[in-house]
């Protein structure tokens, strides 16, 4: 059995697993990085992305609607 990263969350997340978080492609999170809207940090030569700031952003964009 596979595991995914929905049941073992890491903290800093790659790009894939990122993009997997947001349902988008890794490409889509590179764009939303290099505009500014992901923070993101450098390790060495890679990128992370903070899972909390993931979450956030995501619940930041949602909209609400009220009839």
């Amino acid at each position: 059995m596979t595991t995914t990263i929905f049941q073992n969350p890491s903290l800093l997340l790659t790009e894939e697993e990122a993009a997997h978080l947001m349902n988008c492609s890794a490409r889509t999170v590179s764009r939303m990085r290099q505009k500014g809207l992901l923070k993101f940090m450098n390790l060495g030569n890679t990128i992370r992305y903070p899972r909390a700031a993931i979450e956030k952003f995501i619940e930041e964009q949602s909209k609400t609607v009220t009839v």
